[in-house]
């Protein structure tokens, strides 16, 4: 408003209309800047403000003040953040329309102020480049307002999850402690249950002999004491194997278990391994050693070996484990209680174990776990008498 009313004391009495020319270019200029906020058609009173600039450098050509019209358009401009080719298409029609009021100025005064309008139209241009500068800096503070809401969005998620991974955690640990228990119980009544129950059954027949029969009464008490001592060993093997579980590290466990076996039944044991046992999951550790274990006592208790073997073999997608003895073998026998829970220990990880067995040439147990495909079977399965 102030530049234009400069223009007043540059118009000649004679020449009214001018005097309307820059009235009416006034009230555009505050109409446009006005309604500039109506982000529909801001590129439309852009372009009129632009025009209207240029028509007063093309009414008086004789000086550059209109620049002072156009440096505010400039800034409006930039700030309103078109796209590349609306911006494009305005520059090139801001340049023909200086260009026209340049060859005015030049045909009616010479080149006298042609460097002047050269001058003032840099001014111009450095308005458009600070209004592109701030409009950068807008959208780089919008981007940041944005990325903080999405950071503290991200952070309330993560807290909300956080307490949702504790509660999981909690629930896990109470469940792995009732497994852990569960599991205990089915130890102690597989490897000492049944002994203690035969060990109360001769307890109540020695009880008879007593008062019928010494001599059978004294064979009793011996098998009383055979038991009672198979029960004590059971117990501190399921204790070392209890311990050993906790290890990481599998082939010590193994071993410490096959060295413990020697000390105690005094029956030779070979232990192989081939492949990484690194590839063997640690869920399947427990159920390896127990296999092992139950496979040793049998071999003692049952078969009468001297010498055991176990192999232990690591592919890329099979674990198998063999162990062998050198006992009396029985084709015959069925599946008690010991051989039973190595099969359901197995099925539990989706693998299988099978039984082999000839007359005077041992027992095998041969336990395979697939590491790619697991196999569940259910069913209807034959239980003999006891084996274990």
């Amino acid at each position: 408003m102030v530049s234009c009313s400069v223009y007043f004391f540059l118009v000649k009495d004679d020449r009214w209309f001018e005097y309307l020319f820059i009235a009416g270019g006034a009230g555009v200029f505050l109409a446009n800047h006005l309604l500039l906020r109506v982000e529909k058609y801001g590129i439309l009173f852009c372009l009129i403000d632009i025009a209207v600039g240029f028509s007063f450098g093309f009414m008086f050509p004789g000086t550059g003040l209109y620049i002072t019209l156009l440096s505010p358009v400039a800034v409006t401009f930039f700030l309103k953040g078109f796209d590349r080719k609306t911006v494009w298409s305005v520059l090139c029609f801001c340049f023909m329309m200086w260009l026209i009021v340049l060859i005015r100025t030049y045909r009616m005064f010479g080149d006298e102020y042609v460097m002047d309008h050269c001058i003032s139209m840099t001014f111009v241009v450095f308005c458009g480049v600070v209004g592109k500068l701030i409009r950068k800096l807008l959208d780089a503070q919008e981007t940041a307002k944005q990325q903080f809401q999405e950071l503290t969005e991200s952070h309330l998620a993560l807290s909300a999850a956080h307490q949702e991974l504790h509660l999981y955690a909690k629930q896990v640990e109470e469940l792995t402690a009732i497994h852990e228990r569960n599991r205990m119980a089915r130890e102690i009544h597989d490897t000492v249950g049944h002994k203690m129950t035969a060990l109360l059954v001769q307890l109540q027949l020695l009880r008879e002999w007593q008062k019928r029969d010494s001599q059978k009464a004294e064979k009793t008490v011996g098998v009383c004491e055979t038991l009672a001592r198979e029960a004590l060993d059971a117990v501190r093997l399921s204790v070392r194997t209890l311990q050993t579980e906790n290890d990481h590290s599998l082939i010590d466990s193994l071993k410490q278990l096959t060295e413990d076996f020697y000390k105690n039944a005094g029956v030779t044991t070979e232990f192989a391994v081939s492949g990484d046992p690194a590839m063997i999951p640690l869920s399947l550790h427990p159920t390896l050693v127990r296999t092992v274990q139950e496979a040793l006592t049998n071999a003692k208790r049952h078969g009468g070996a001297t010498v055991c073997s176990i192999q232990l073999a690591c592919t890329t997608d099979r674990i198998s484990l063999v162990i062998k003895d050198d006992g009396k073998g029985n084709p015959e026998a069925a599946l008690g209680f010991g051989l039973l829970n190595m099969k359901k220990r197995a099925a539990e990880h989706g693998g299988m174990i099978r039984f082999e067995s000839e007359r005077n040439q041992g027992f095998t147990v041969i336990a395979e776990f697939s590491l790619v495909n697991k196999k569940w079977s259910f069913g209807p399965a034959q239980q003999k008498e006891s084996l274990s």
